[in-house]
């Protein structure tokens, strides 16, 4: 076929389009022909909606021969429910202003048999021509059978969404039922709507009989509101809430529970994974108690270690004491008549020797190295001595007083002022009177050396307790001088040592009470820090003969 341009005239007409070739060369009844075997049914109706072509597709669908149909309005081939909106429809399509060319496709039509049945269809429409000449064309496609598969898939996609959802609710129900934690879930008014068979055997009672009760039947204290879960947001740690149960037979237990909240067809759903502690928290106890009974045992190991390892010391301490002052006793001895001599014939030459005399002033000094000689010997025999003590009663508060007289002219000299601190209804103890006056000498005169500018002296005395609980007395001596470096406390006790300048101490003094407070079954300590002064600590027995007693029961 010569598809090439033409006019009317037999011309060709350049502004033709290939659609208005092609009509130009078709015949009316070659174009019945091409509609009569198409498939869809194709349905021409003017403007008064009355049927003008009804080709063998549309008699093929809506079971109508042609010549029952042309002529008739359209209203035959539509449900009766249809006919209103659909005039209403044409009408308005056909007062369009769109181009005559232009297809308005509608879907989810229904179409009426011969027989009165209805059937789903799919219709495109044009509209050609203009006025009462105006034309409307519709393409009728029957989709009874593409319905019908559309409906079977969606009924498959239905039973297949069901299996699954079975499935799920299947595998939901297994982890419930073998889940080691009880889990809960409760609606918006806090009652229980699932109870799984862990959660049954931990309160003691049936789901049946649990369901739609307050979750106050279950947690005693408050059960905070649950938090809302976002599967979108990122992970955070799980809040373990620690809380306090109540069982079906009233008995208490502790539970760890976490919650998060979750929509549920629309309706909040709180649920509640609860943990039963018990056991956990009662080997936790246990595992504490026999950590604390191995702290307790081991601090008593260390403490029996400290004590052997301080009775070896002492035990050492003394022996070595001992043979110092075997020592000491015999040089004493042996100095003491020639210092004598010495002693007599320096006050006889002094007696002699007049006052402006020059050879006066190295005689004095003489004298007092002397009386400074006799002093070392005296504490040698004061350090050595052995023989028995004279006990008696004695009130240490007074006894500290009366020492605190000895030395208030050093006291005044040095500025040291002193505050004593007595506690009320000290026990009054039996010892060496002479003995404890001599450990008070030495300490206060110690402790008044190491204030050189002046300070604080502080005696204290209070009841206290010897080891084993045997009654006894405190006392401390505090000043605020100097100070001990902690290198040197251990060695302030050892015979001959000493933290004063050359000449000025024969390192006995606290070997000396340390000696006088062992034969006394009693205890020294020392605490010093450097810049903040010393403080001694005596413990004295109220009674040396009942403690010898315990030690040796002991």
């Amino acid at each position: 076929m010569d598809l090439e341009p033409v006019n009317r005239n037999g011309g060709e007409s350049p502004n033709a389009s290939l659609r208005d070739i092609v009509l130009s060369r078709i015949s009316a009844e070659q174009l019945a022909e091409i509609l009569e075997i198409a498939e869809d049914g194709v349905i021409t109706v003017d403007v008064w909606q009355r049927v003008v072509q009804f080709n063998r597709g549309a008699s093929r669908i809506f079971g109508y021969l042609p010549e029952e149909v042309v002529g008739r309005p359209l209203d035959l081939l539509l449900p009766e429910r249809y006919r209103s909106a659909h005039a209403g429809h044409v009408e308005a399509f056909g007062q369009g202003t769109q181009s005559a060319r232009l297809m308005a496709e509608r879907r989810d039509v229904r179409g009426r048999r011969k027989d009165g049945s209805e059937f789903p269809a799919e219709i495109s429409i044009c509209r050609l021509g203009t006025g009462r000449s105006m034309l409307f064309t519709a393409i009728v496609r029957d989709v009874t059978e593409r319905k019908r598969a559309e409906a079977v898939e969606r009924e498959l996609e239905q039973l297949r969404a069901r299996a699954e959802l079975a499935q799920a609710e299947a595998r939901f129900d297994a982890v419930l039922r073998s889940a080691q934690d009880a889990i809960i879930l409760l609606d918006g008014e806090h009652r229980v709507i699932l109870f799984n068979p862990m959660a049954e055997r931990i309160f003691g009672l049936s789901a049946a009989e649990a369901l739609g009760s307050p979750v106050g039947r279950f947690i005693a204290s408050e059960l905070p509101e649950c938090p809302a879960s976002d599967a979108t947001a990122p992970s955070r740690p799980i809040e373990l809430l620690r809380l306090e149960g109540r069982t079906a037979d009233g008995r208490s237990l502790p539970l760890e529970v976490s919650r998060a909240r979750v929509e549920v067809n629309g309706q909040p759903v709180c649920t509640l994974i609860l943990r039963d502690v018990s056991e956990r928290e009662r080997v936790e106890a246990e595992l504490l108690a026999a950590v604390r009974e191995r702290e307790q045992a081991l601090a008593e190991l260390h403490a029996r270690t400290e004590e052997l390892r301080a009775t070896t010391q002492q035990l050492w301490q003394a022996a070595r004491l001992a043979g110092v002052g075997e020592l000491a006793a015999s040089i004493a001895h042996e100095l003491n008549n020639p210092l004598g001599t010495v002693s007599l014939r320096v006050e006889g030459i002094l007696a002699k020797t007049p006052a402006d005399d020059p050879r006066r002033k190295p005689l004095e000094i003489i004298e007092g190295e002397v009386e400074r000689m006799a002093g070392l010997v005296s504490n040698l025999l004061q350090f050595s001595r052995a023989g028995r003590d004279q006990v008696s009663t004695v009130n240490v508060c007074e006894e500290i007083e009366r020492t605190i007289d000895l030395v208030a002219h050093l006291l005044r000299k040095r500025g040291v002022r002193v505050q004593t601190e007595f506690a009320p209804e000290v026990p009054v103890i039996h010892a060496d009177r002479q003995q404890l006056r001599q450990v008070f000498l030495n300490l206060f005169t110690n402790a008044i050396d190491a204030m050189p500018e002046g300070g604080r002296l502080t005696p204290r005395v209070r009841p206290g307790e010897l080891p084993g609980g045997i009654p006894a007395v405190v006392i401390e001596i505090a000043d605020t001088g100097v100070g001990i470096p902690p290198e040197l406390l251990g060695r302030v006790f050892d015979p001959f040592f000493t933290t004063k300048e050359e000449g000025k101490g024969t390192g006995l003094g606290l070997a000396i009470c340390r000696r006088i407070v062992d034969q006394h079954r009693g205890k020294i300590e020392i605490d010093s820090e450097v810049g903040r002064g010393t403080t001694i600590r005596l413990v004295l027995p109220v009674r040396p003969d009942t403690n010898v007693a315990r030690l040796r029961a002991e």
